[in-house]
């Protein structure tokens, strides 16, 4: 009995999604988009027939919010994730952001949120769309996904390229690579006569005092870039599920040169916990936070790698960078690519990495 009812119920679920999507479709289709059509390749090269000009987005993970601001977009995004509204960048740029719907929590799409919104796309990520059963959620209601994700700075150059292409902006996102690129041969050419033995051990804190790299991840390949050795890559930390966590008392064995965090609360807490004290880079107070801007300079979602690694090598490379004006350098990335004009008091949050996000709590 039990099991009929639930079979009677999940059977009108189905009629009402379908008599919602029969009538968005009668009065003109979802989003008001014109009806003209066109084709795209995304990131798992999969061919993606969408709106030729899409007008009504849903962003299911933060970075296509944050790609789609950078393309002078963000004003179509109807969904996105909490963590997008809460960005100071984001907020500055797109004040209405705040009031975004948030049709992907959790792992699960909100069907009736995204028939809500009338959204004519959907941007996805690597894992969602590893998901048939969220993606058939999207199949049923008729919104086109393209998938929009990477896992290393060259799969991330080939995802802005994507962004490019579903709106239109090709011209925009290859001006956006070519800065990319310039950053990073500056940084390589700098660094091309510092020498393997001479690399400083680093442990990376990726939001929680005890998350960190493990192989094969785009941090770990900006700290290789950056010329330093990523100590728990080195050591050969696994991740466990969509993250690397390792113990404090690992992290006292491999007793790291230096630490640095994407979230300046940890880099607190790491100085106020008597249990970190003991580490030499906590007593040498070589614990350093990383910018802050449109995403975290350093970290697994970030599209701004390059930015990155220009800021981990500044930290242990001074003496190579000491010609370049930091604060004038973001503040120029962010009025050329953004689209912002920030102040000093911004640019000083965004490098100090401080007071640009919702605060995550640390943990052991």
């Amino acid at each position: 009995m039990r099991n009929r009812k639930r079979q009677i119920r999940n059977i009108c679920i189905i009629l009402v999604l379908i008599l919602t999507v029969t009538l968005l479709a009668g009065c003109g289709g979802t989003g008001g988009s014109s009806g003209a059509t066109r084709t795209v390749t995304d990131c798992l090269g999969r061919t993606v027939e969408i709106p030729d000009e899409p007008q009504r987005v849903a962003c299911l993970y933060a970075t296509a919010a944050h790609m789609m601001a950078m393309l002078d977009e963000g004003e179509k995004i109807v969904g996105c994730p909490n963590g997008v509204k809460s960005d100071v960048l984001m907020q500055m740029k797109y004040p209405d952001i705040t009031e975004t719907a948030t049709p992907h929590q959790e792992g699960s799409i909100n069907a009736e949120e995204l028939l809500r919104i009338e959204a004519d796309l959907a941007m996805v990520s690597y894992s969602l769309a590893a998901d048939e059963g969220e993606m058939e959620k999207l199949d049923d209601m008729g919104i086109p996904y393209v998938v929009v994700d990477y896992t290393s700075i060259e799969e991330l150059e080939n995802a802005i390229s994507v962004a490019g292409d579903v709106f239109n902006k090709k011209e925009k996102a290859d001006q956006y690579l070519a800065f990319f690129n310039s950053t990073l041969t500056m940084v390589d050419q700098r660094l091309s006569d510092v020498k393997d033995s001479q690399l400083p051990q680093v442990y990376h804190s990726v939001n929680e005092a005890t998350r960190t790299d493990p192989e094969g991840t785009i941090c770990s390949e900006i700290m290789e870039r950056a010329k330093v050795t990523d100590i728990s890559v080195s050591k050969g930390t696994v991740s466990t599920g969509k993250n690397a966590y390792v113990t404090l008392e690992e992290i006292y064995k491999w007793d790291p040169d230096a630490i640095i965090a994407n979230e300046y609360s940890v880099t607190d807490y790491i100085f106020a916990n008597s249990k970190w004290e003991g580490l030499t880079a906590v007593k040498d107070k070589k614990v350093y936070t990383l910018p802050v801007g449109a995403t975290r300079w350093c970290h697994p979602g970030s599209m701004e790698a390059h930015m990155g690694v220009l800021a981990v090598a500044r930290i242990f490379y001074p003496e190579k960078f000491k010609d370049i004006d930091m604060e004038e350098y973001t503040a120029d990335y962010y009025k050329e690519y953004f689209g912002l004009e920030l102040d000093e008091e911004t640019i000083d949050h965004i490098l100090a990495g401080e007071g640009m996000r919702v605060s995550n709590s640390p943990t052991e």
